[in-house]
């Protein structure tokens, strides 16, 4: 692949997507530097070898920033309320057509569920927030704190299950859930259950 390729690509797949980014990060992650998020993202992108095995760019792209913004986060090694509702949202495409009313809605209950996740055992809140927040795999999980895998699958479950109980129905049908295979993360208000790992 010559370089003329990946710009074309870049230039009929990745850009049309770039000003509905923007829109998703300052919304997200009112504190980071929205300009250096995007310029970063296409820089890692000028990187690639191949993109024929991109099925879908706009996803790709939002990963690329969302992978960004994680680094930034690990880096100031500091995880705010604003951060970890803007972690939430990050597996999935934004929904553009959300009220205010809405974005105000999520974000409280965001904030509520961050003092609940504060709320959970020492152990179990750290191993909690790096599986569902970070998103490190439970393996890598066991192995950096030393525990057997097993321990942290219970861990997760028993934190999550614990945040679940101190909701009300009415919140549980506010949760976003993840259809199996939809990969959407839309909320799915006639199911009104809780989180799917």
């Amino acid at each position: 692949m010559n370089s003329d390729q990946l710009v074309a690509w870049v230039g009929r797949h990745i850009l049309p997507h770039e000003r509905q980014l923007r829109l998703w990060l300052r919304s997200a992650f009112p504190a980071v530097d929205v300009d250096d998020v995007v310029q970063e993202t296409y820089c890692r992108i000028s990187k690639l070898d191949a993109f024929a095995h991109i099925d879908d760019p706009r996803r790709y792209f939002f990963r690329a920033a969302r992978n960004v913004v994680l680094e930034q986060i690990r880096r100031e090694r500091v995880v705010s309320i604003d951060a970890a509702s803007g972690l939430a949202e990050l597996d999935n495409a934004p929904d553009l057509g959300q009220s205010p009313e809405d974005i105000v809605a999520g974000r409280h209950m965001l904030a509520r569920i961050e003092r609940l996740i504060d709320a959970l055992p020492e152990r179990a809140r750290e191993i909690f927030r790096l599986r569902k927040i970070d998103g490190v795999p439970q393996r890598d999980i066991a192995f950096r704190m030393q525990l057997p895998e097993t321990v942290v699958e219970n861990d997760v479950a028993r934190g999550l299950k614990r945040i679940l109980d101190q909701l009300t129905d009415e919140e549980k049908a506010e949760l976003p859930i993840r259809r199996p295979g939809s990969g959407t993360g839309r909320r799915d208000h006639k199911r009104g259950t809780g989180w799917r790992r």
